[in-house]
């Protein structure tokens, strides 16, 4: 009997030891599926550009030293972030802040938490980035006197960021989210199991445990899809890669979650190449032309 018991001891502790060490190589995967890794600050030169930049910094709501560029526009005008994906930096969006920027909108390009030359922290694909926004914001609200709206272009992580920041700030008016996923979860387990479809489909729960247990929050905590239904009053465009088919239909279901309204604009459009999957030849005219064009007539009033 006693020896029945200690093989059972010893079993269990094998099957706890075999299931740690499962967890440890899945936060392992997760802290390199979530990693900014090859977001390093870069410079430009500016005058050459005929760009007027001043460097700024502020910090997100919970605390973190953020580093952007502030453009300044025509003072009549309404400013616009910018808002780069998980991996990238605010340099990532300097052709297009040149294209809204020549059109007069002030801009803030600014580099997300452990991106650029922000302060180092671990991605949450949107979660706590939203802070940075809501930083972002309050930092624009201290320079420009009286009450304001904002305009939002944001990408990817970005993207679901901005949804998280507009639930909390009503005057995140004006929208164009490109590759908007519907929540943490989306791209965590796409990522973690790249190029393996069994994984994703039906393994998600893993990268899932473990990025809940790094973060204390779980990924499918604070929704974007659950959240656009409640943006009320605000003009949103959804941008949608025709390339990633999965991404497209689950863009097409969460524009269904866009309240029909008065005098407030909801579009999704679906483009042969986005920001969110990289642009080149005609696809960034195509691109530039329908993130301007909403602006121009959706946030200048």
């Amino acid at each position: 009997m006693a020896k029945s018991r200690s093989r059972r001891w010893r079993l269990a502790a094998g099957l706890a030891g075999i299931g740690l060490a499962l967890l440890a190589l899945a936060a392992a995967r997760v802290q390199w599926t979530t990693s900014p890794g090859g977001s390093a600050e870069q410079s430009f030169d500016f005058e050459a550009m005929s760009l007027k930049v001043e460097d700024v910094r502020f910090r997100s709501t919970d605390g973190l030293a953020l580093t952007g560029w502030l453009l300044p526009g025509e003072p009549s005008r309404s400013p616009i972030l910018l808002c780069h994906d998980l991996g990238q930096s605010k340099a990532d969006l300097v052709d297009l802040a040149i294209e809204l920027n020549g059109a007069g909108f002030p801009l803030l390009l600014f580099d997300f938490r452990g991106h650029g030359g922000s302060q180092a922290a671990r991605s949450t694909l949107g979660l706590f980035e939203k802070r940075d926004i809501l930083g972002a914001v309050d930092f624009l609200s201290e320079r420009k006197a009286g009450p304001a709206r904002f305009g939002i272009y944001a990408v990817g992580m970005g993207a679901h960021a901005a949804v998280l920041a507009a639930a909390d700030r009503r005057s995140l008016s004006v929208l164009v989210l490109d590759g908007l996923y519907p929540d943490a979860s989306y791209p965590l387990v796409r990522r973690f199991w790249e190029g393996w479809p069994t994984g994703v489909e039906h393994l998600g729960a893993v990268p899932k445990v473990a990025f809940a247990l790094m973060n204390g929050v779980s990924a499918d905590a604070h929704r974007a899809s659950d959240m656009l239904s409640g943006l009320l009053g605000r003009d949103i465009l959804l941008l949608a890669p025709a390339g990633d088919p999965t991404l497209v239909a689950e863009l097409r279901r969460m524009y269904g979650q866009i309240p029909e309204q008065r005098e407030v604009d909801g579009n999704l459009e679906v483009l042969p190449a986005t920001q969110s999957v990289g642009l080149f030849g005609k696809d960034v005219e195509r691109h530039r032309e329908r993130v301007l064009e909403f602006f121009r007539t959706r946030l200048v009033r």
